[in-house]
């Protein structure tokens, strides 16, 4: 195993106690951020995201989707309660994979989304839900998922991307004080990972900026972060919370600051792999 690998395994595994707090206020054990369009809670906007995310994807009834990097499982298990066909999940993280056995009826496995034990051609939907954030190497994973779609498969995510290719080396410095606590490599913008998805096969249908609906939900990480640091602190001095875990709460507040600076935004894409023609949206 690489060792940004065994990075990714010891974030989740270190905060691990946060997700548990978060899901207990936030109504839902949902990883991710939530859409505020229309919610008037955390649990609604958590479920808008999947459900703006499965629009986008257009599953058929029978259609196999695969929850590339799904953390806990809410959205994996959220889906196959109600879809008549196979879902599969995917974690780096085998602790977050028994968990999400016990959450549902959707089957997980413990792997590198970039390197399944799936076969070629097996997925009609590739799900990506701030995921391919934490992929050091894009055009491997896309070239993976290629691998996996059918043809007329489509690859849905939503997830943050840099604001711009040009951010100057201070800006650069301010999202390191958050990507790499979270075992992050770096963030694209959505025009570069465009352009992979093309050299690797793929070709855009839909992109959606997000960023003004899920904001309420990626402040609150933050907020949530700096109210209860000082307790972490104390902690840590009681050797009951480690500096990886203090890093990755400061983390939170650095995302909050960096996104409140303009530095990244949040997108919807989706991507199809050619089979016939294909409509495009762009909102």
């Amino acid at each position: 195993m690489s060792a940004h690998h065994c990075a990714v395994r010891l974030f989740y595994r270190q905060t691990d106690w946060m997700f548990r707090v978060l899901g207990v206020i936030r109504g839902s054990q949902a990883m991710h951020a939530g859409l505020w369009q229309q919610a008037r809670t955390h649990r609604a906007a958590l479920r808008s995201i999947d459900e703006t995310m499965l629009t986008a994807a257009q599953l058929a009834p029978g259609e196999c989707l695969l929850d590339a990097g799904c953390g806990a499982g809410a959205s994996a298990n959220s889906i196959a309660a109600h879809h008549e066909g196979p879902v599969i999940g995917l974690t780096l993280v085998p602790e977050q994979a028994k968990r999400a056995r016990r959450g549902g009826k959707a089957q997980f496995l413990c792997a590198d989304y970039a390197a399944t034990p799936l076969c070629d051609a097996s997925c009609d939907v590739v799900w990506m839900l701030e995921s391919i954030c934490h992929a050091p190497d894009k055009p491997a994973l896309l070239d993976e998922i290629v691998r996996l779609l059918r043809p007329g498969g489509r690859l849905v995510i939503a997830d943050r991307f840099a604001a711009r290719p040009d951010l100057s080396p201070a800006e650069r410095d301010a999202l390191r004080s958050w990507l790499y606590p979270w075992a992050m490599p770096d963030l694209v913008t959505a025009d570069e990972l465009i352009e992979l998805a093309a050299l690797a096969g793929l070709q855009l249908s839909q992109r959606t900026d997000l960023t003004l609906s899920a904001g309420p939900s990626l402040r609150f990480l933050g907020h949530f972060a700096q109210l209860t640091l000082p307790a972490a602190l104390v902690l840590r001095a009681l050797r009951l919370q480690s500096d990886l875990q203090i890093a990755a709460m400061r983390g939170c507040i650095a995302q909050t600051h960096t996104f409140n600076a303009g530095l990244w935004r949040y997108c919807l894409l989706r991507f199809d792999k050619p089979s016939g023609r294909i409509s495009r949206e762009y909102t």
